[in-house]
């Protein structure tokens, strides 16, 4: 059933009717599943969607739905990052209680997708709502889901909801994945005064795995070399970086790029954007630097801070890698270590340097004696920080990992303090964080102002 308002229609769903915009399409699915799409799309790309689904409950705990969701994420898609997992207020549905809203991002193919889904219990009845598009749709498709979710109306005078094939293969795979309630964040649910279900082992699932080649340095500055030509000089060719290089696939017999080595310099030539990340917690520092340019991005990167497992890196050495373009932001989000993390809302801890920088040192800094409990909980966790900077205009953004307690923005301070200047870390969810960095590299691939309309106050 469909009914018409000005700009868009409502698609019914039971008693839930989901705004539909005029030039979109119901797409036919499953009973007790609705779904619309964006207009249909060029061959190759692809096309946004959102898809809205229920059930009964069944008296299942809306921390277990959400712990069984993003079990099932780690288990069903491909080269995935689960971003976040937030509590969210069903209250503008009408709807009182509790809500999760989690976002991942994966690769279908040659895309790498965000998925943005919203799960929430009204009157006994389960229901999900998840929209997914490709990180270069993210612009325009993630805040017209947001006023979707917003706009989904409630007709509470009907109650029937059968379910649907995929809400009873859900239910099953709730009872294997889940199959008991969750295990609870005790100090997270005292602050927010909700159950909020644990979230220390999505980090731990989720680590960062090497996808480059192993590369010293030299081999690499010497590969730099030939940003202008196509084969070394005759004194470079006895560097004994040739031999890598060639090894590597990048240079022919006779010291010549071949077309991997045309490849991996092509981004440098031309670029678009490049940017640097560096990462520090009290084991040491590593750096991550990235081109984008031709479609391409490469990246070179030290150790992340959360890897698998130690690979062997030599001291000079980095992982070089190759990939479009559209996957930096996912690689450096994978590198830093972005994940899902309760950020409760609390005052700005204002920090001297010297204090700041001793505790990134060593968790036994001791705490300032301000800090209320949500703040507490953060001084607690291991800090990571982690800054990336736009290498053409020296914007930066910075933040600090402080794991089951969320990401805290990174900026200088308002004033000094007896020991000098200060600097303010303030609670940010890791969704807000995805959508900064997005953001951020976007802008500065197409040379356009960045615009943060998740940032209250941003003004450039």
């Amino acid at each position: 059933m469909t009914t018409a308002a000005q700009g868009f229609s409502y698609e019914r769903l039971h008693a839930f009717n989901l705004p539909r915009p005029d030039d979109w399409e119901r797409v036919e699915t499953e009973a007790g599943v609705l779904a619309v799409a964006h207009p249909p799309v060029t061959d190759g790309d692809f096309r946004p969607n959102m898809v809205l689904r229920g059930g009964p409950a069944d008296g299942i705990s809306i921390a277990r739905f959400a712990t069984a969701a993003l079990a099932s994420t780690l288990e069903e898609f491909q080269d995935v990052r689960i971003l976040s997992n937030d509590l969210w207020s069903p209250e503008a549905l009408g709807t009182e209680g509790s809500g999760r809203r989690q976002r991942f991002v994966h690769r279908a193919g040659r895309h790498p997708v965000c998925v943005d889904r919203w799960i929430w219990i009204d009157d006994g009845f389960v229901m999900e709502a998840t929209a997914s598009y490709t990180i270069e749709q993210h612009t325009g498709m993630k805040l017209l889901f947001e006023q979707m979710v917003r706009d989904i109306r409630i007709n509470t005078a009907v109650r029937d909801m059968p379910g649907s094939q995929a809400v009873r293969e859900g239910r099953r795979d709730i009872d294997r994945i889940a199959p008991q309630e969750p295990r609870l964040d005790d100090y997270a649910s005292r602050c927010a005064g909700a159950e909020l279900e644990d979230l220390g082992s999505i980090a731990a699932a989720q680590p960062y795995r090497e996808g480059g080649r192993l590369l010293p340095i030299p081999a690499l500055e010497l590969l730099d070399t030939l940003l202008v030509r196509d084969r070394l000089g005759r004194f470079q060719r006895k560097d004994p970086s040739v031999a890598t290089l060639q090894a590597a696939g990048l240079l022919t017999a006779a010291a010549k790029l071949t077309p991997a080595g045309e490849q991996f310099l092509l981004p440098v030539r031309k670029l678009d954007a490049s940017f640097q990340v560096e990462a520090s917690n009290a084991a040491g520092g590593s750096v991550l630097q990235a081109w984008i340019g031709g479609g391409l991005g490469k990246i070179t990167a030290g150790p992340s801070l959360f890897p698998a497992a130690s690979a062997a890196f030599e001291p000079d050495d980095v992982a070089a890698s190759i990939m479009q373009a559209n996957m930096v932001p996912k690689r450096i989000a994978d590198w830093a270590g972005l994940s899902p993390g309760w950020s409760i809302p609390h005052e700005p801890v204002v920090l001297g340097m010297d204090h700041y920088e001793a505790r990134l040192k060593s968790a036994r800094t001791p705490a300032p004696k301000s800090l209320d409990q949500a703040a507490g909980q953060m001084w607690q966790q291991p800090w990571a920080e982690w800054q990336i900077l736009n290498e053409q205009t020296g914007g930066w953004f910075g933040w600090v990992n402080a794991g089951v307690a969320g990401q805290y923005r990174l900026s200088p301070g308002d004033g000094y303090q007896e020991q000098g200047r200060t600097v303010r870390l303030e609670p940010m969810s890791p969704a807000v964080v995805w959508d900064m960095l997005v953001r951020f590299i976007h802008a500065a691939v197409e040379g356009i102002p960045l615009r943060l309309p998740e940032v209250t106050g941003f003004n450039g």
